[in-house]
């Protein structure tokens, strides 16, 4: 198998794209291609790195983290991340990891590497932390506005890398709401719920509210990708305000600076537990090839993670069960 990954993307790129994949390739049975400027990627790489399976494909050009995702984007033919969907397109990998521009990425992942025949929309889905095992949530992004037969299909794409990727038998689905009881909410979530209710083989659940997701009481959380990207970027903000006023906290005093020094181990895991660097990044199902999307400010152990993911999705053949489960007529 083979991993394109853009070298150029990210707030870090191209130093912290570059060793991250790195570190990936030790153990790893993928081949990486480093797309971007040689003598840039050249700089953060030790001289027998292709003995570690990466090898560089050069291009001069590269999306900037604040550029507009207008319709110019797929001309950029010499962009790192135009290079690595190509070579996805064509064949020549199966899966593309980028930290870029999202907004690019997107569009450029949706021309490029197209969708799944029968795949109305691509999700954003990303795994949340929890009480129990992490839950995966989608749509977190791609598609603000919704058809109740879309959430239908995340759903289903939802259970199937649940079900591959994660080991889970049966993932438990949730359709992500104001309140619990049917009715609530919106004529989109109110439609959708009847078209779960009605799939045969998907393990609906019925509708969770958020605190259901970091509970551990579903596996799987649908949603429009508005509510999904404000859901995560509300749930990423807490975290780190209350991160940070417990780092205040334990520096008011002698008392709180020893209580603080004692807490450090569990802070630490706290920390790690809800790190976007675990699990490396979002994937955006529905499409051809894997495609994997990193956090903007990912470091090295984010980029490895990612990496790490792609190869995982690609040995699970989720996209060949999505495709099957649309073939047997699962979609809407």
């Amino acid at each position: 198998m083979t991993i394109a990954v853009d070298a150029m993307g990210g707030d870090d790129a191209p130093a912290e794209i570059v060793k991250g994949a790195f570190k990936a390739a030790k153990g790893s049975k993928a081949k990486i291609l480093l797309v971007g400027n040689e003598k840039a990627i050249r700089k953060h790489l030790p001289p027998l790195y292709k003995r570690r399976g990466i090898e560089i494909v050069h291009c001069d050009d590269y999306i900037r983290m604040d550029e507009s995702a207008g319709t110019g984007l797929r001309k950029r033919n010499e962009a790192s991340l135009v290079v690595a969907a190509r070579l996805v397109k064509d064949g020549k990998a199966q899966a593309l990891v980028s930290a870029g521009n999202t907004g690019a990425l997107h569009q450029i992942a949706l021309l490029e590497v197209g969708r799944l025949k029968g795949i109305r929309r691509p999700a954003l889905a990303a795994l949340l932390p929890s009480e129990g095992e992490p839950v995966l949530a989608l749509d977190l992004g791609a598609n603000a506005d919704c058809k109740p037969e879309y959430l239908l299909q995340f759903a289903w794409m939802g259970s199937t890398y649940s079900h591959r990727v994660m080991g889970i038998k049966s993932p438990r689905v949730g359709l992500l709401n104001i309140g619990t009881e049917e009715g609530k909410g919106n004529s989109l979530v109110n439609q959708a719920h009847e078209l779960l209710e009605k799939s045969e083989g998907l393990n609906f659940v019925g509708n969770v509210e958020p605190g259901s997701i970091f509970a551990g009481d579903v596996d799987v959380v649908v949603c429009d990708g508005f509510v999904g990207n404000m859901m995560l970027k509300s749930a990423e903000a807490i975290s780190e305000f209350i991160l940070k006023r417990m780092k205040q906290a334990a520096t008011t005093n002698a008392r709180a600076k020893l209580g603080g020094l004692m807490l450090r181990p569990s802070l630490r895991s706290l920390k790690q537990d809800i790190s976007h660097s675990d699990h490396g990044g979002a994937i955006l199902l529905g499409l051809k090839g894997i495609v994997i999307k990193c956090h903007g400010r990912a470091d090295r152990e984010t980029v490895c993670n990612g990496i790490k993911a792609a190869e995982q999705a690609l040995e699970s053949d989720v996209l060949g069960r999505i495709g099957e489960n649309l073939s047997s007529g699962v979609e809407a």
